[in-house]
């Protein structure tokens, strides 16, 4: 999978989140349920794809000691850096916060979630990033090695309830699997196929993946297997259609944006839609709608770029 058709997979799986989020908020009023799941969905194509490309890295690289400090850097300051920002809102307009939960906040261990609901993801994503550096350290086998990411997953998946809150348990056990599974798609030997065998072998992917999705959406309430498998389904169709319509030459430059900029937007849309209330501020759903978009945007990109320059600053005081 090349870059372009991963930037495109992150707008696809954006977009689902925020969408899956205004559903939640009542902005997209309709009673069909798949809309509720839309942001999970969003999440596993985004697990999934790191895994897969961390994995892929590792498989032609190897690992460094610096992996783990090059990806505080990208996912954690950033986020500290926004949520400081938050705290610091919220206190000139009278608010203030136990400096403890700031804290804990700041490095992403609240997991009562008191600035942020969706902020969950963030010690998720680092610890699966310090269990691949862990494991991968093992003088082992691979295809072993990936196996015991799956183990760490079924930690995950029953026994997470341990000193956590129900929300984060919760989306821990939901979304356990899937950044095993990028890293197991990794080691499939893509390179050994010929492009007919591959669109085919991703064909043959996306309609078992559309198949199991249907089959376990109706049943996503009952509990956490069948909304997994169903969010899993959609993951592997969404991954089918880029890559085979990759293949064919098709591009979409306006997913591709989004994409680049998928990290900024998660930390800073849904503030904007329940703190802030962009979606609802003006009387037409349509213009609120085009507020909100555009302050998203602008935002992240500003964002994207500040924390360019900053780790850029970063880097040459460490020379």
């Amino acid at each position: 999978m090349n870059k372009q058709s991963s930037e495109q997979l992150k707008g696809i799986a954006i977009l689902l989140v925020v969408i899956g989020h205004l559903f939640v908020t009542k902005f997209i009023n309709t009673k069909n349920p798949a809309f509720n799941y839309l942001g999970a969905q969003g999440v596993a194509i985004f697990l999934i794809l790191s895994g897969y490309g961390i994995t892929s890295s590792y498989l032609t690289k190897g690992m460094d000691k610096s992996f783990l400090g090059r990806r505080l850097r990208t996912v954690l300051l950033p986020y500290s850096l926004v949520t400081l920002v938050w705290f610091v809102y919220d206190y000139f307009r009278g608010t203030v916060y136990p400096l403890r939960t700031i804290l804990l906040s700041l490095f992403g261990l609240d997991f009562k979630l008191t600035m942020d609901g969706t902020m969950w993801y963030i010690f998720f994503i680092l610890m699966w990033y310090f269990v691949f550096y862990l494991i991968v350290s093992f003088k082992l086998p691979t295809i072993l090695k990936v196996g015991l990411l799956f183990g760490f997953a079924y930690l995950l998946r029953y026994h997470s309830r341990f000193n956590l809150t129900e929300v984060v348990y919760w989306q821990w056990g939901l979304h356990a699997i899937m950044f095993p599974l990028g890293s197991l798609l990794a080691l499939v030997p893509i390179e050994r196929f010929s492009k007919q065998t591959l669109k085919m072998g991703f064909g043959l992917m996306g309609i078992m993946g559309l198949a199991t999705y249907l089959l376990n959406l109706r049943d996503n309430a009952l509990g956490l297997g069948p909304y997994m498998l169903s969010n899993l389904g959609f993951a592997l169709v969404a991954f089918s259609v880029i890559i085979i319509l990759g293949q064919l030459g098709y591009y979409s430059r306006l997913l591709g944006f989004i994409g680049s900029i998928s990290y900024e937007v998660y930390l800073l849309e849904a503030v904007f839609m329940y703190k802030f209330s962009l979606p609802y501020v003006l009387p037409n759903k349509v213009l609120s709608l085009g507020l909100y978009v555009l302050a998203l945007v602008g935002a992240s990109l500003l964002l994207k770029r500040g924390m360019k320059q900053l780790l850029q600053i970063f880097s040459r005081t460490s020379i």
